[in-house]
């Protein structure tokens, strides 16, 4: 999945203006001095990215590096892919929304389990192992 995340990442960034990202709390997130406050620390932070709010933007398969606006001050974030739960282009409307599990170690040993798509409705794509 690592190898995936980056590429609809990229994809999303060149073809959307504005979308969401939402990052569960992990141990290597970054968020500048600010860090995860009040319920973030249980639920996670959604990031809004959009031309005027984020700059010098890095992705490869262990993370996302970049600089966000917060308040209007400039924070440099350090997001592993696996902290990324759900990309999306609108909250309560969304055209779309990628939506990640973390990997753990069991999920890991897994690997000749097939993954195939399973339509939920309202054009989101779920993905789930074949049985």
């Amino acid at each position: 999945m690592n190898a995936f995340l980056p590429n609809i990442f990229r994809e999303i960034i060149d073809n959307y203006e504005k979308f969401f990202v939402h990052l569960m709390p992990h141990p290597q997130l970054i968020i500048g001095s600010r860090g995860l406050i009040g319920d973030e620390t249980k639920n996670g932070i959604v990031l809004v990215f959009s031309s005027y709010s984020y700059d010098k933007l890095n992705i490869d398969s262990e993370c996302v590096t970049v600089n966000m606006k917060f308040s209007g001050n400039w924070e440099s974030l350090y997001i592993p892919i696996e902290c990324i739960s759900a990309i999306f282009n609108d909250p309560v409307k969304p055209e779309f929304m990628f939506s990640f599990k973390p990997q753990n170690k069991k999920t890991e040993e897994k690997k000749e389990e097939k993954i195939s798509p399973a339509y939920t409705g309202d054009n989101v794509i779920e993905f789930k192992p074949r049985k």
